[in-house]
């Protein structure tokens, strides 16, 4: 893949200088470095613009991931201790990218960002169990959830989500549904729009909350 630029966002400055010396090497190059998220979206309004914005998990608050959101079209990744706990939560609500944890090794830091920069969600197994427990019960009669535009989910539709709640790549569901990947890409960006969500993990986490089960392989 080509370079990639990242805009670091971490009070840490040794941690920081450490994170750009592993990533020395690879495709991925921090650009841009800042203390808080407040310098970091003050860094956002002047070139280049970043492929991917890495937060620390410690300076999550509230608002955070949702301001970050609002100032670039880049990926978040939540950069975090495995554990998760709060700062994870806080991630899946923010609908940040990917939570990555800051003991991982070069070679998995790596692949994970090369994920993340193909447009895919990465998050610790922990993030399931998260969403499961967060889940309301599902309503007694199955029928098809509604988006919040009003727009009724297709069966088609509503099969994507289950697949993506089964963690199925877009290759995986247009095998597993008979179709092309090109297909599957179109369904979801239909979903996204309908549920107005902003990538897969906001859609999953919709999913969830709607009552929907991962569809078994």
């Amino acid at each position: 893949m080509t370079e990639a630029l990242v805009t670091l966002i971490d009070h840490d400055q040794l941690f920081s200088a450490a994170l750009e010396a592993l990533l020395d090497g690879s495709p991925f190059r921090i650009a841009a470095t800042a203390p808080t998220v407040a310098a970091g979206v003050a860094s956002l309004k002047h070139p280049p613009s970043p492929d991917i914005v890495i937060v620390a998990a410690a300076l999550l608050d509230g608002g955070a991931l949702p301001c970050l959101r609002a100032h670039t079209g880049a990926r978040l990744v939540v950069l975090g201790s495995s554990s998760g706990g709060e700062p994870l939560a806080q991630a899946l609500r923010g609908g940040a990218d990917a939570y990555l944890d800051k003991g991982m090794s070069r070679e998995s830091l790596i692949r994970a960002l090369h994920l993340v920069a193909l447009g895919e969600a990465v998050y610790p197994l922990s993030a399931a169990e998260l969403l499961t427990t967060a889940a309301p019960s599902p309503p007694p009669a199955p029928t098809p959830p509604t988006a919040d535009g009003g727009g009724m989910l297709s069966r088609r539709e509503l099969q994507i989500l289950q697949c993506l709640l089964a963690g199925q790549s877009n290759k995986a569901i247009a095998r597993r549904l008979c179709i092309t990947e090109s297909t599957v890409k179109m369904h979801f960006k239909n979903v996204m729009r309908k549920i107005q969500a902003q990538n897969r993990t906001q859609a999953a986490v919709w999913a969830i909350q709607n009552g929907l089960s991962p569809d078994p392989p």
